[in-house]
């Protein structure tokens, strides 16, 4: 999709801070300078954010209390950006489940926002698929928004959280859910596998995230095996610390482009689509289309001329 010649490019997982970095006061940068590393790439970018450190900390050690707090930063960020930029994910957590269900009414349901997530079960201590997190689905599903589960990129080899996040999905059938990370490091094949096996078994609630595009032998295999209406784009783009911030389309943990491997723009995440044999409709469903769908943003996004 193309908005006023730019390349639509939804992007499912950024983390933006609502606070200061020490959480004890507003934060220290104005939307402005995120709306700025949005603007520097060449195509029209579209963010769904979701909180950074410190609301994982606040989450972590108090979620009757963090779940709030955290919620209400988050808000202030989608309030103050242009229309259609930025839409909010809602923080949760199965330990505070009153204060997440009321919170998804809340901001779902009063504040557009468009996600509950990011579900960081294994750095907290929880089961993505608990019977409170079950709860938490159901109530994700009667707003029409899908749950985005951590699933680990890296560690964790027995593939628990990508288990975990199927399970969730295979309970509450209602409800849609992402599966965070899923491509881009090296437990993708098994991720890919899993996802294959549920959606063979009937299940039909399941979204893949994209993080890195440049491991293009995985990608094909996501494209080849699942069909590319399965993946978003999801690359984990965060605001650490204080302005300039890094480059959209940058690899965590590299925090410069001089260290990154090719060019941080949404044109070279194209090219590595392209290169892993996806067509101009697999192109346009990636970058944008699925993620429309997914998260109801078909009046919500101004197309322009």
């Amino acid at each position: 999709m193309i908005v006023n010649g730019k390349r639509l490019w939804i992007d499912s997982h950024v983390h933006i801070r609502g606070w200061s970095d020490e959480g004890d006061a507003e934060r220290e940068f104005g939307i402005e300078e995120i709306v700025g590393v949005m603007d520097a790439d060449a195509a029209h970018l579209v963010w769904v954010i979701s909180y950074s450190y410190p609301g994982s900390r606040a989450i972590k050690s108090a979620p009757a209390s963090g779940v709030p707090w955290t919620n209400e930063g988050q808000l202030r960020l989608v309030q103050e950006a242009p229309e259609g930029r930025i839409f909010g994910s809602i923080a949760v957590h199965p330990d505070a489940v009153d204060e997440s269900l009321a919170a998804i009414d809340l901001y779902a349901g009063e504040h557009g926002f468009v996600q509950v997530g990011e579900v960081l079960g294994y750095s907290m201590g929880f089961a993505l698929d608990s019977p409170a997190m079950v709860q938490i689905a159901r109530k994700a599903a009667e707003h029409d928004i899908p749950v985005q589960c951590h699933v680990s990129t890296a560690g964790q080899q027995e593939g628990e959280q990508m288990r975990e996040t199927i399970s969730l999905a295979r309970q509450v059938p209602e409800a849609r859910i992402i599966a965070a990370h899923a491509l881009g490091g090296r437990n993708s094949y098994m991720h890919i596998t899993a996802a294959e096996v549920y959606y063979e078994m009937g299940g039909d609630n399941l979204w893949l995230e994209i993080i890195n595009f440049n491991t293009r032998e995985w990608l094909r295999a996501a494209v080849e095996r699942l069909g590319s209406q399965r993946l978003i784009a999801g690359t984990d783009w965060v605001s650490r610390g204080m302005p300039p911030f890094p480059p959209y389309g940058i690899i965590f943990p590299n925090e410069t482009p001089d260290e990154n491997p090719y060019p941080c723009t949404v044109a070279s995440l194209e090219g590595f689509l392209r290169e892993s044999g996806c067509d101009d409709e697999d192109v346009a469903k990636i970058a944008a289309r699925n993620s429309i769908m997914l998260f109801g943003l078909q009046e919500r996004i101004p197309l322009g001329a």
